[in-house]
């Protein structure tokens, strides 16, 4: 026989006379028996195929080894052991259900003791299958209910139904739940003498073979005594009732009919809602249900009333009694949520396919308002920063270090237009940073529309609250990652110069230090200080794979070091940059670090004037490329900017975009205004505010077509002011300068043009 033995650690046990137990400790070791007893694995789970399993048992004892209920399926290559030995389990085939095996191994002469469980699949599954999730019965009168059901198991000895009521008057009025004569599932009820409507739920609950239970439910509806259960009404009626930035409880029987266009298990529906700076409502995802009208042209952001009542599932067709929900709305853009919906409420469900789902396909600038909470399919749309994950955020700050300080991530999106959009992940998202690298090109993405607000990308004017986090009309949730369809071989864009990382370097004559574009060779990028000729390379958090430390929330848990996805960074030559050198995710936080860093930094962004009488300067990133030859309708620019750490007075937020076709930095006429944007700072851990941000925040600028055709073109970035943030409150200071270690930082600039 041969054995396959993990490697365990002996477990030691001191027992003292009468096994009175004592601590173990050098004073002890003499009159203390020492008995040692462990056994290499406890559980195990095999196939429905016939094997074995090998086990180690390390003892100083005599030992028994007995099944603890009678196992004819199975075998223990020996039942009586002196010492440490050697033994495995031999099991048949199962072609029936699932089944357990547990054997008890004893230490004789001791009181120890330990179980070993085999959990053996089978060929078949226990299954209860009931033809729709809802039943609907007369209330004028006791019948009897019928619903199609298919099962393996014998319904009688096998599956136990329990009746919970859930709304209207009474109780007990499911008689009896048996199976007839069709094998269909049959409900005998009593008639309503209310007059309203009442609910239940049916649990058909049933033993999954390895002694856990499991349920298939189906909720019942019971009319009132005159066979009335509410009112059919549109979802166009149901926003009529809605009152702006009100609640409104809706207190007649109205029905609506809908689609699930959400998805649970993506656990990207829902704005998880940051309570306080260092806490985070992860409940929201699990209680958010998207559901769109049956022509698609409205939504509603539903909220079951906690997350045991979400029971739905993507592309579901369901009938929801509203009486008792709060109805409220928002205006710019207008929007709409349904609360409190619990599965008492559900008259109608029935399982559906994508194929269900009405098609709606839109470019950016087409979306309305009615689309809000509704499945949309964008067209010609990319990712346009080439790096990262879907969340290339410090994972020290998310429930991967079981800390609760970033909630989403917007990610950059544009479209063939030159529209742009921010597509919003969940740090609740289990596959937002898996190793796999987001798709290059172009294609469709499809997502439920919504509106929510990002802090830390946009702080207003630091006094109303309202324009605190507007990043823009409309945003996307993904629901799966197959929503994204993009390929790099129907890409709409061109790039005219690209930096993604620290790449060839050079010291000018001019006092300045250079780098160069990672994708081609049109142009180069510095910095304007001459007082500290060049940048320090900084870390980022593009890194693809899993994220966890040991205090993590599964499944961000226990993932630390590099498993080789690289940043998302293909080179020209299609080869990965930086995939193989094991220096990323040290500490299980997501951070991509090299020799030469992955962004720019630098700490001098003001210079003082040399001369009385004169002002003072701010310096700026300065690139310079060409767009002779260049023929397009559209021009664009992307960056991927972030602060300084937030400790004091460190990195200017307000920031503007110019071009020009002159190198003259001193003379502000010669440069065009492109826009202006703000910088988040980097926060600090024990003093996080809303405004700040653990990652690099992508920015997308369209680009005047007038910088075409010039041999010679200059982008530079500059503070508008001094204008920054202390640890306790934004905007409330000027920078310092310079402020060592920590200053403002760049990990992404590209120049794109639609071919």
């Amino acid at each position: 026989m041969k054995y396959n033995i993990p490697v365990i650690g002996k477990l030691l046990v001191c027992a003292a006379v009468m096994f009175s137990f004592t601590a173990c400790n050098d004073d002890a070791i003499d009159d203390t028996a020492l008995i040692e007893f462990g056994i290499s694995a406890n559980t195990f789970t095999v196939s429905a195929n016939a094997g074995h399993v090998d086990l180690q048992l390390l003892s100083n004892r005599n030992c028994r080894l007995d099944f603890i209920e009678d196992t004819p399926w199975a075998e223990i290559s020996v039942r009586d052991v002196n010492g440490d030995a050697k033994f495995y389990i031999d099991y048949d085939d199962n072609p029936s259900f699932p089944r357990i095996a547990k054997v008890i191994v004893s230490a004789q002469g001791t009181a120890l003791a330990d179980t070993i469980v085999l959990r053996q699949r089978g060929m078949m599954t226990p299954e209860v299958k009931i033809a729709s999730g809802s039943l609907v019965l007369d209330g004028s009168r006791p019948g009897y209910g019928q619903e199609g059901m298919e099962t393996n198991l014998d319904f009688d000895t096998d599956v136990i139904p329990e009746v919970v009521y859930t709304g209207g008057e009474g109780s007990g009025w499911i008689e009896s739940v048996t199976r007839d004569a069709d094998g269909n599932l049959s409900l005998k009820y009593a008639a309503n003498q209310s007059d309203n409507p009442r609910s239940a739920t049916l649990n058909l609950t049933f033993d999954n073979g390895w002694g856990e239970m499991q349920a298939t439910t189906l909720f019942l509806t019971q009319k009132n005594r005159n066979d009335e259960l509410g009112r059919n009404v549109s979802f166009e009626d149901i926003i009529g009732m809605a009152r702006m930035s009100a609640d409104v409880t809706i207190d007649d029987y109205y029905i609506i009919t809908g689609y699930v266009v959400s998805n649970r298990e993506s656990r990207n529906a829902g704005d998880n809602i940051q309570s306080t700076p260092t806490s985070i409502d992860y409940t929201i995802c699990d209680r958010t249900v998207y559901l769109e009208s049956e022509d698609g042209r409205y939504g509603f952001n539903v909220l079951t009333a906690t997350a045991d009542d979400n029971v739905f599932d993507r592309y579901d067709r369901v009938q929801l009694l509203l009486k008792g929900a709060v109805l409220h709305g928002e205006n710019d853009p207008d929007r709409y949520e349904l609360s409190g919906i619990t599965t008492s409420m559900i008259v109608g469900r029935t399982a559906g396919t994508a194929a269900d789902i009405p098609v709606k396909e839109k470019y950016i600038s087409e979306l309305t308002d009615d689309d809000m909470y509704t499945y949309v399919t964008l067209k010609d749309c990319e990712f346009p920063v080439r790096q990262g994950s879907l969340t290339p955020i410090h994972d020290g700050y998310t429930l991967a270090d079981n800390a609760h300080r970033m909630t989403k991530y917007p990610r950059l999106m544009r479209d063939i237009q030159g529209s742009s959009i921010y597509l919003y992940t969940n740090t609740t998202c289990p596959y937002r940073r898996d190793g796999r690298r987001l798709p290059y090109g172009s294609g469709k993405i499809s997502g439920v529309v919504v509106f929510e607000y990002f802090k830390a990308y946009v702080y207003g004017d630091g006094y109303d609250t309202d324009t605190h986090g507007r990043i823009g009309t409309y945003q996307l949730r993904h629901q799966s990652y197959d929503d994204i369809q993009f390929d790099a071989e129907q890409s709409f864009s061109n790039l005219l110069t690209e930096y993604r990382y620290i790449k060839d370097k050079a010291k000018e004559t001019d006092g300045l230090t250079y780098w160069y574009p990672t994708y081609g060779k049109n142009g180069r990028f510095t910095h304007t200080s001459t007082r500290y000729a060049g940048c320090y390379g900084c870390t980022t958090w593009n890194y693809l794979g899993w994220t966890g430390t040991t205090k993590g929330i599964a499944p961000f848990r226990n993932h630390v070091g590099d498993d080789g996805s690289g940043l998302g960074i293909i080179l020209e030559d299609g080869t990965d940059y930086n995939a193989n050198k094991k220096i990323f995710n040290t500490d299980g936080k997501g951070q991509g670090t090299n020799t030469n860093g992955n962004a720019w930094c630098n700490m001098y962004w003001w210079e003082e004037a040399a001369n009385e009488g004169e002002e003072d300067a701010p310096n700026s990133w300065l690139v310079e490329f060409s767009t002779a030859g260049i023929s397009t309708d559209r021009l664009s620019m992307q960056i991927s900017v972030q602060g300084g750490r937030a400790l004091e007075l460190v990195g200017p937020i307000f920031w503007k975009a110019e071009w020009s076709t002159e190198r003259n930095l001193a003379d502000a006429s010669k440069w065009q205004k492109i826009g202006e944007y703000q910088v988040p700072d980097f926060p600090i851990w024990n003093n996080y505010h809303e405004w700040q941000l653990p990652a690099f925040k992508q920015i997308d600028f369209p680009l005047p077509l007038e910088m075409l055709g010039h041999e010679h073109v200059y982008v530079r970035l500059t503070p508008v002011s001094k204008a920054a943030s202390t640890s306790y409150g934004w905007n409330a200071g000027e920078i310092t300068n310079p402020y060592s270690g920590a200053g403002s930082a760049m990990d992404y600039f590209a120049i794109r043009y639609n071919k």
